[in-house]
Parts: structure tokens; sequence; C-alpha cells
């Protein structure tokens, strides 16, 4: 059954606040997940005529464009938004969503490396995982120090080459203890972005879309740290931005992006 009411529990919040990560099943129905793989294979589609050969080891793209309308719509739902009000404050921020196809593993690491800046991903795969196919696994409490600044300083991230601290060893990336998040279509885990998490036992095609959103920052260092991650931008569709639907949300998180200078006049 579809979960009706969509606040998080506060054994929720405080499971996300202490191990970095949150796992919710059931969110989306059938018929809504082919409604994203409907959406999901015409972009991968034309995503693969303009790509060159020798980058197709990853492929990403926005979802929001008028070509991916009902995966651009979820930003607004409440299954989405509301969790991440409750996580991160009710004057979070979205401000991307991206669609992944993967066809190798992806090695250990954290999204973010700065403690400073707030943020959230929301993840579902829209094919069936387990930990010898694919699942994306977590390390948890690895969201905070000194936990994620170890992990660092022990070489198990290395984003070109084998992590230094497998090598040495010997262990493999499937050997480091974490939580593997084992899916259905639907089911939907949601990660602090300084969270240690990985995948392994890939497929050709393993598919992704993601939602991110920014927390407000309020102390002077998370102000900081804001203002520099900003200066690099954003590119964002006209579509997106002109609102169609008048969506007083969506309005208050593009207004956000342009005072914060995300987006660039």
């Amino acid at each position: 059954m579809i979960q009706e009411n969509y606040s998080l529990t506060e054994a929720q919040i405080q499971h996300f606040e202490v191990f970095g990560f949150l796992v919710r099943r059931n969110i989306f129905t059938a018929e809504e997940v082919a409604k994203m793989n409907e959406e999901f294979d015409r972009r991968l589609t034309a995503v693969l005529e303009e790509t060159d050969p020798e980058r197709k080891r990853f492929i990403y793209w926005t979802n929001l464009t008028a070509e991916t309308p009902f995966i651009a719509s979820l930003a607004n739902d409440p299954r989405i938004y509301l969790q991440s009000e409750q996580l991160i404050g009710e004057d979070s921020v979205f401000h991307n969503s991206g669609s992944n196809s993967f066809p190798t593993g992806t090695p250990w690491h954290p999204d973010r490396t700065d403690l400073n800046v707030c943020s959230i991903r929301s993840a579902m795969y829209l094919q069936p995982t387990t930990a010898d196919c694919g699942a994306l696994r977590v390390i948890p409490g690895s969201h905070k120090n000194p936990l994620h600044e170890e992990l660092l300083r022990i070489g198990l991230w290395a984003p070109e080459d084998k992590a230094p601290y497998l090598e040495k060893s010997g262990l493999s990336g499937e050997d480091i203890p974490c939580y593997v998040f084992e899916s259905e279509p639907g089911d939907m885990i949601t990660w602090n972005e300084q969270t240690w998490h990985a995948a392994f036992g890939a497929y050709k095609d393993r598919r992704t879309c993601n939602f991110d959103f920014f927390g407000n920052p309020k102390t002077s260092d998370e102000i900081a740290s804001m203002r520099s991650l900003a200066k690099q931008g954003k590119q964002y569709q006209p579509w997106w931005l002109e609102n169609p639907d008048n969506i007083p949300r969506r309005e208050r998180w593009i207004n956000w992006l342009k005072e914060w200078g995300w987006i660039k006049d």
C-alpha cells in the first residue's frame, strides 16, 4: 500500500540525524514508476545520440526540462519536499533533479566534503537492486566527524584509481562495513550528501532519479561556504525557471537561487 501520510516520524528524523540516511519504502506506485521510465527512455536515447562514445561511462542529464515533465513535477510533490523540510528546515530549497545511467559500479565517496554545506539527496532506482546487483551502500554515521574525515585520511576515496586504503589492505569495496539499500522501484533513500556511499555489482543502464535540496545557511561559516559554492552557478532550463504552473514553493526556490547567485542573469 502506498503511504498516505508523508510526514516523517520523530524516530525517522532521529535516524537520519544519527546515521546520515533514511529509507522509505513503496513511496511511488507502479504506474508512476512506469511514467518515470518512459521519460527516462526518451531522454537517454536523445542524450546517447549527443554523447561522445568515449564519454559513455557515466550518463547524466537534468530532469528540469519540458522533455521530462512528470519527473520534474515530483520536486513539488509532498513525498519529496515535505521530508526535506522536516530534515533540514522548512526554508530548505530544492536546487536540482538529475537522472543517471550507470554501466559500472561507483566507488566509495561522499558527494560533499565541506561540512558547512547542509545538503541532502533523495534517490530512487528504477529497477530492482540487490547487494550483488547495483544496490546503493552507505556507511552509517559517516556524515559527521570524526568518521567522515577519518575515511578521507585513510584513503578510502580515489576519484580516478583504486582507493589507496583498498590497495594497502587487500580489501575490496564490498568488504567495507555498511548498510545495503536493496530496493524495488518506488522505494527511496535520502542521505546527507556528506555521507559516504558506493554501489557494486553494477549492470548496464543502472537507473537513478535524484532530487537535491540545500538547507538555508544560518551561521557565518555556512554562509561563507554557500557563497563560495554558488560561484560555480548552474544552468537551468528556461521552462523550469518560468514556472508555468505558478507554483508558490517553486517560485520561492527560484528566488533563493537567484539571491545566492546560483542562477546568473
